[in-house]
């Protein structure tokens, strides 16, 4: 219709939207307050009615500003948005509407200290709930160290002349042309994959990586173990066969004296109790990611956060 776009904007700003009468009515930043820093923080959405019996929580940054996300799993809908992870504040802005505290049952979180202490502390009734997705990314991050170190140990040893480094890599190729480094930095991908999701291909770049590199062979056969055992197909089954298949875990694991792996039996063993509870329902983050990707897609659309405080009205509008 040959309407300018900074037209139609201007128009659906000021007058289609909503927004000029929700900030002169002061609907619109009402649940805003200054934080500890003594800057305004930013709480585009606060509803109780949007608080269910299961919750999720995560992190989000938007336009360089880390906002805290409460979604409700079963309508998708944001229950709490705000410019703030300090437990303090987040507590003060569920006292506002105490009787969610009760409404509460179930959260599923990251492996974020923060986010487990706001929890216990205002969703008494709520069963804490580890994404099992967040512990995988930990398990397969394990497995990178291990490739990582290895490389920069084959570095180590290479020549700083480069004719001498040239014929070091002549000499030690292996039989499939490529060069220890090479192999290592070509694997990466590989091993971001179970064992039974590799390719013919892989198959055979996974059998030569695992032959020159035991220690790689070693780390990941334990992740996978780890991996297998968070499974849906335990979903359901007793606690008791459960904790025994992580025992059993542990003990083959801390036998291999790696510290990757060591970090990551710390890192299971602090949080074991809330990861098992992925095992009553089989409840993960996923919707609290999926929110987060409608929020960046929401954010790319736009080209951006420019007109800060109506994005945020329209963000609070389609999603809460």
């Amino acid at each position: 219709m040959q309407v300018p776009g900074k037209t139609l904007y201007f128009w659906y700003r000021q007058y289609l939207s909503g927004f000029p009468e929700a900030v002169t009515t002061g609907s619109w930043g009402k649940d805003n307050f200054i934080g500890k820093d003594r800057k305004e923080k930013i709480v585009p959405i606060l509803k109780k009615e949007n608080f269910g019996q299961e919750m999720t929580i995560d992190e989000k940054m938007i336009d360089e500003e880390f906002y805290t996300v409460m979604t409700n799993r079963k309508t998708g809908k944001i229950a709490l948005l705000a410019q703030t992870m300090r437990i303090d504040e987040l507590s003060n802005l569920i006292n506002k509407m105490p009787e969610v505290r009760e409404t509460v049952k179930e959260i599923t979180l990251d492996m974020s200290p923060t986010y487990e202490k706001f929890c216990q502390q205002n969703f008494p009734q709520a069963i804490p709930v580890t994404d099992k997705f967040h512990v995988v990314k930990h398990i397969v991050e394990s497995v990178q160290a291990v490739r990582v170190r290895l490389k920069q140990q084959e570095l180590s040893t290479l020549p700083t002349s480069v004719k001498e480094r040239q014929k070091v890599e002549k000499d030690t190729r292996l039989i499939n042309g490529e060069t220890k480094i090479e192999m290592l930095t070509r694997s990466r991908y590989l091993l971001f994959k179970m064992k039974a999701k590799w390719t013919p291909s892989q198959q055979k770049r996974a059998s030569l990586l695992f032959d020159t590199f035991p220690t790689l062979r070693t780390v990941y056969q334990s992740t996978q173990q780890i991996r297998q055992w968070l499974d849906k197909s335990n979903v359901g089954k007793s606690p008791w066969e459960i904790e025994r298949q992580l025992i059993t875990w542990y003990d083959e694991a801390q036998e291999h004296n790696m510290p990757e792996i060591e970090n990551l039996i710390r890192l299971i063993g602090n949080h074991e109790e809330k990861i098992m509870n992925y095992f009553i329902k089989g409840k993960t983050n996923a919707k609290a990611e999926a929110m987060n990707g409608k929020i960046q897609r929401f954010i790319t659309s736009n080209y951006g956060v420019r007109d800060k405080d109506f994005f945020m009205y329209r963000l609070a509008r389609y999603y809460s």
